[in-house]
């Protein structure tokens, strides 16, 4: 039976391709540690030791769990841990991970909290029929009386989202799913996110028909992506922290080159073919720009000499004139009119013209039934049309 989880299901809707190599193709490569991870890593360590000593009636002080966390961050910290923002330094992040622990601890000491679970690995079904399962691994779930539990999540990123996400979380929501289903008097479950980077906290709790709505969706997306045959890139800002780029279409050939010597740059064939279509691209622009600014003046030349040829010395321009018809643009009531028209009399068939995007984008379309789409996904074939594009910065 297929096991899912937040990270797995959010790898997909990252980039289905890094979800093909990671899940499918099981490609191995050997994990490139962030300096976000590493941090998030070692002050979630330290929150663990904290609640588990006092599982044992150890209380550790303040200084006790800072030393604890900067002993982590020596004795695991290597060169090859990857720092993708160049303005900081690793001490910076250190530091980072040393205020969240303060602020932590100054809020919510002395920890009276009944902790029932910590690292928890568990496992909930997705739908009814139990065809997907979901890994539930929460950073803490507490007991805090009158059958209220409380699940707690830290986060470390240096971003706070609004209430509002938060509301549309999928992770705490299933993992509150769990909780209700393993104890009898849980009638309310508060989800509690932790940023640990901003001293604040978000709660939430969730009616059984959310969660159930959650879970259903949950499993639909798991459904869609195991019968799913196309696995494209998706790239975003993201990118820039993935491991696997040395196999992704979209990134390997940049990767390859920006760990090249100037030297070898200058003679490596992708490198030469990029710079040799910008460059042409360039001169494209400017050569029609010029000719667009050499066409007013032609025209006005023959217009104010009254001449269709005009000699050069080794060439001669004939200028023709002629008619061509111009339609309203689409959206303007002349527009509306003219189609207007045109069905009153019979002619639109005649008059309009099947444009292949339209009739493609159909198929997204809820509002057309659904054999009719059927019957159009049946119609309509697909062809790749390649597009070169120049950008004016290195990727």
């Amino acid at each position: 039976m297929p096991v899912f989880s937040n990270s797995r299901l959010g790898t997909y809707e990252q980039c289905p391709l890094k979800y093909k190599y990671q899940y499918i193709d099981k490609i191995k490569v050997e994990e490139a540690k962030t300096v976000e991870a590493f941090m998030g890593s070692c002050v979630h360590e330290t929150l663990e030791k904290l609640y588990r000593d006092l599982k044992l009636q150890k209380r550790n002080t303040q200084e006790d769990l800072l030393k604890f966390y900067n002993d982590l961050w020596a004795k695991n910290w290597s060169d090859d841990i990857k720092i993708v923002r160049k303005e900081y330094t690793a001490d910076n992040y250190r530091k980072t991970g040393e205020k969240c622990i303060a602020d932590y601890y100054n809020k919510y000491a002395p920890f009276k909290e009944r902790v029932l679970g910590i690292e928890t690995e568990e496992y909930v079904n997705l739908d009814p029929e139990g065809e997907f399962k979901w890994n539930v691994r929460m950073d803490r779930l507490d007991y805090a009386g009158d059958g209220k539990y409380e699940i707690h999540d830290y986060k470390t990123a240096g971003y706070l989202p609004k209430q509002e996400q938060a509301d549309e979380d999928r992770q705490l929501a299933l993992y509150s799913l769990w909780v209700k289903e393993n104890f009898r008097d849980a009638e309310n479950v508060e989800l509690v996110w932790h940023y640990l980077a901003f001293d604040r906290e978000l709660r939430l709790r969730r009616e059984r028909s959310d969660l159930e709505r959650i879970a259903a969706e949950a499993a639909a997306t798991v459904r869609a992506i195991e019968s799913c045959e196309d696995f494209p890139a998706r790239e975003s800002a993201l990118c820039g922290w993935c491991e696997l780029q040395a196999y992704c279409p979209k990134r390997k050939h940049p990767v390859m080159v920006m760990e090249m010597r100037e030297r070898e740059l200058g003679m490596e064939r992708g490198a030469q073919l990029a710079d040799q279509y910008a460059e042409w691209s360039r001169r494209k622009k400017e050569a029609e720009e010029r000719l667009g600014e050499l066409r007013e003046e032609i025209l006005e030349f023959s217009s104010y000499h009254a001449v269709d040829n005009i000699q050069g010395s080794s060439c001669m321009l004939k200028l023709s004139r002629g008619r061509a018809p111009k339609l309203p643009p689409d959206g303007c009531e002349q527009r509306d009119e003219l189609e207007r028209v045109l069905r009153q009399c019979g002619a639109w068939e005649d008059a309009s013209r099947l444009d292949a995007r339209r009739a493609a984008s159909l198929l997204e379309r809820e509002d057309i039934d659904r054999e009719v789409r059927a019957c159009l996904a049946a119609l309509i074939s697909w062809e790749e049309t390649p597009t070169l594009r120049v950008s004016r910065r290195r990727e």
